[in-house]
């Protein structure tokens, strides 16, 4: 059985980030491109989404017992193999990850643009993501 109380805390993190980057959606692109602080806060805020994530993720699988992947997307396979996210959101959470690991391991240039795209448009998948955990959980 999950533990509700922990998937709450997580939960919550990821909503204060949210409302973090909500502050930020009314942004002009060339605003984000030109101030280094800024794109501090909202790449900060977005992987702290990403990894309360693939937190959840983590530990609704090792609560209810399931296979554990090999890798951090494969944790959005099993929560959508197990009906606990729907198939769509499995494929944007997946992408997420890819960018996450970006933030993290600076593989490349971080593309301003595709950090704009995401803070203006993309954030509703973490929301629903939260929505689809929070029904599972019954929270």
């Amino acid at each position: 059985m999950v533990n509700s109380n922990i998937i709450k805390a997580k939960i919550n993190h990821v909503q204060k980030s949210l409302q973090r980057l909500k502050l930020k959606q009314n942004i002009a692109l060339d605003a984000l491109k030109n101030d280094m602080d800024l794109q501090d806060i909202v790449l900060h805020n977005l992987q702290l989404c990403i990894q309360g994530c693939i937190d959840m993720a983590s530990h609704i699988i090792s609560d209810e017992g399931w296979i554990v992947p090999g890798t951090l997307t494969g944790l959005f396979d099993i929560l959508k193999e197990h009906n606990v996210i729907s198939g769509q959101l499995n494929e944007r959470l997946k992408k997420m990850v890819g960018f996450r690991n970006i933030i993290v391991h600076e593989y490349e240039g971080i593309d301003i643009d595709l950090v704009y795209e995401i803070l203006s448009k993309k954030t509703e998948d973490i929301e629903l993501f939260l929505k689809q955990i929070a029904d599972y959980c019954r929270l």
